[in-house]
């Protein structure tokens, strides 16, 4: 999972100067750098707050060393890169009054067969401990620093499959706090453009992905929710809620389950936002569409004209490629 990594440290409280305290190598691989990047990358997927997007087209110290290495994927490279781009960091931290510092984990990694360069953002905690030394019969109450690897402060992580491939939406970074949002973005040279509407088209075409036995168990009636009824008791969800689309909430609540579309998404190779205003033009197609003349109906939904089972032909035709409803004809 682990391909490189390196540890550098920015020691900065608010109201003072940056320090930077770098690492000189780095980190050997081993079975507890798998687990830091697993859990960094965990804790990175699962925050709402995660945005993606492209780098803006003027290329600074970070751009750049991203680029170099999605080509040379050298050590060296690596290095130069987390040197680098800290030291821009710090120039930027040092007009920011209220900015705190903090380790700066700079890892390339695989993660479901992609290539990704990380930099994840933490900060240590104390924590109480129970203690027992040799010479007591006691317990004692003591305190400990740990890294809080659970939360991270602030994260980019780049794919670089699809930015060497030219694809849109490879960088992906937390939006935090006002101040640590701006001088984060500047540094990471995003891009803000919005992508409500990337992001509602990605979930129609995650939902219309789904198989038969992914649809959720309705908990009125311990069924599991057949298609066309699902999208209409979603639609409603998020047209409820402000047309705010929030993954996460979205899985809990008919899934029971956090993970289960940020999974789906990934299983898909889907870049969707954890948290998103919908586009209303395209959250209708979500709807079951039902055109009516004398005594024929039609109902039917966006996914069957997107998958050409419905659509216009020629001299006023309506035409169904359906090979279970000419079956179904032919047995009149």
């Amino acid at each position: 999972m682990t391909n490189k990594i390196i540890i550098h440290l920015i020691d900065k409280e608010q109201g003072t100067d940056p320090i930077l305290i770098p690492s000189a190598n780095l980190l050997v691989v081993n079975e507890n750098v798998d687990n830091l990047t697993e859990r960094l990358n965990d804790s990175f997927r699962k925050d709402e707050k995660v945005l993606r997007t492209e780098f803006k087209e003027n290329r600074l110290i970070f751009q750049n060393g991203v680029r170099n290495f999605s080509v040379d994927n050298s050590n060296q490279l690596f290095f130069d890169f987390s040197n680098d781009s800290l030291g821009r960091m710090i120039d930027l931290m040092s007009g920011v009054n209220l900015a705190t510092g903090g380790y700066f984990v700079y890892i390339h990694y695989t993660y479901r067969n992609t290539n990704y360069l990380g930099v994840f953002v933490v900060r240590d905690i104390e924590q109480i401990i129970f203690d027992k030394p040799e010479d007591s019969e006691n317990f004692t109450v003591d305190t400990t620093t740990v890294i809080n690897t659970d939360k991270l402060a602030m994260a980019v992580r780049i794919d670089l499959d699809r930015l060497t491939n030219n694809q849109p939406r490879y960088l992906h970074f937390t939006k935090k706090q006002t101040h640590q949002s701006r001088y984060f973005i500047d540094w990471i040279e995003a891009e803000l453009a919005d992508k409500s509407g990337d992001d509602t088209l990605a979930l129609i075409y995650l939902i219309n992905n789904l198989n038969d036995d992914e649809f959720p168990i309705n908990q009125e009636t311990n069924q599991r929710y057949e298609s066309e009824d699902f999208r209409r008791h979603l639609l409603n969800h998020i047209n409820s809620s402000g047309k705010i689309v929030r993954i996460r909430e979205l899985s809990n609540t008919y899934w029971q389950n956090e993970d289960f579309l940020i999974d789906k998404a990934e299983e898909l190779g889907l870049d969707i936002n954890g948290e998103f205003q919908g586009v209303d033009k395209f959250l209708k197609r979500l709807n079951a569409y039902e055109i009516k003349s004398g005594k024929v109906k039609l109902i039917f939904s966006q996914k069957d004209i997107d998958d050409g089972i419905v659509y216009k032909g020629d001299n006023n035709q309506i035409i169904i490629n359906s090979e279970e409803l000419s079956n179904a004809f032919d047995n009149l």
